[in-house]
């Protein structure tokens, strides 16, 4: 074998040796180069970050009843040729305040809805605490209104069949200042698991309205005290006009309550100052109170009697709850 080729095949040999020892030595370092900044942003930094959530919500579940004195048709005033006859009926004397209809909303929101965030916090450790500012708007939602109290049993038989008695609400957003408290779980991936709890005060803001639509004469409207339109009797007068009569109501809202809130979700450090986390959020409230009254009652003024009292009531919204799901975008200070 001439020199050359000698001298040629010993440094081919020795580039290959270098060649596989410069990739013995990646494979070897490669990991450690992301080990590194892997276990810092794993563990996190103390100190204060600032969080904007951006998200949408849903399941919107609460319930509603009205208190407060329904008057019996038969025993209106104002559908009487003479505000002084009135029935001698008992049930028209005597009638005290109590829960007259009732309604729950758990179908979800029927319109647009959205959940946003702002937040300020401090991070020692696996701990965080945040005072955070939650806007959320859960849209629409309609819902059966049920007859309850003495009158239910009576009342169910005015209802319109076309146009059974129904509750909406509309405008409905929950502004939230929490203290929220997290917990992080360590783990030696870009991923952090955290989980947290908090509270504190909340304005309900909403429009609330309510419809009842009575059976006209031809679909055998026959209240309590009246005449069955197919026994071809003498239908009284009060009867014929509150026939196809309407009860309506509208009422904004905009009170003060508590609230709490239980969180979950996980976060990725993208950066030693950013990170992005996948949040959700389950809100529940107190109840809220909100005097008001009947617009139209039997498509007259909402009055219980000529001159007299206003048909007035007092709306409470319990149970009021919903999920939400965001994501959150983190800036450390």
């Amino acid at each position: 074998m001439a020199v050359n080729e000698i001298v040629a095949t010993r440094l081919r040999r020795a580039w290959r040796v270098a060649t596989a020892a410069r990739l013995a030595a990646a494979v070897l370092v490669a990991p450690s180069w992301f080990a590194a900044p892997v276990a810092a942003t794993a563990q996190g930094q103390d100190g204060f970050y600032l969080r904007i959530d951006f998200g949408d919500s849903d399941a919107l579940t609460f319930r509603g009843s009205f208190k407060g004195v329904d008057l019996p048709t038969r025993c209106d005033r104002l559908l009487r040729s003479g505000p002084t006859m009135v029935s001698p009926d008992p049930a028209c004397t005597g009638l005290g305040s109590e829960v007259f209809a009732t309604v729950r909303f758990d179908r979800g929101a029927e319109t647009m809805t959205s959940a946003t965030a702002l937040a300020l916090g401090y991070a020692r450790g696996r701990i965080r605490l945040e005072a955070e500012l939650n806007n959320t708007a859960l849209g629409g939602t309609s819902a059966p209104l049920l007859d309850a109290g003495a009158l239910a049993a009576e009342n169910v038989s005015e209802w319109s069949a076309v146009e059974p008695p129904s509750a909406r609400v509309s405008g409905l957003t929950l502004s939230d200042v929490f203290l929220n408290v997290h917990l992080d779980f360590d783990n030696s991936s870009r991923f952090t698991p955290f989980v947290g709890v908090g509270g504190g005060g909340s304005t309900v803001v909403l429009a609330f309205e309510a419809l009842r639509v009575r059976r006209t004469l031809a679909s055998g409207f026959a209240p309590a005290g009246g005449v069955d339109p197919a026994a071809g009797m003498a239908i009284p007068a009060w009867q014929t006009r509150a026939a196809g009569t309407a009860d309506y109501m509208s009422l904004l809202l905009a009170e003060s309550t508590l609230g709490a809130n239980v969180i979950g979700g996980v976060a990725w450090e993208s950066s030693e100052r950013f990170s992005v986390a996948l949040r959700g959020r389950y809100a529940r409230y107190r109840d809220v109170r909100k005097p008001g009254h009947w617009d139209l009652l039997r498509s007259h003024a909402p009055m219980l009697e000529a001159g007299g009292r206003p048909a007035a009531f007092d709306l409470e919204l319990g149970d009021i709850a919903f999920y939400a799901v965001s994501v959150s975008l983190v800036y450390d200070f």
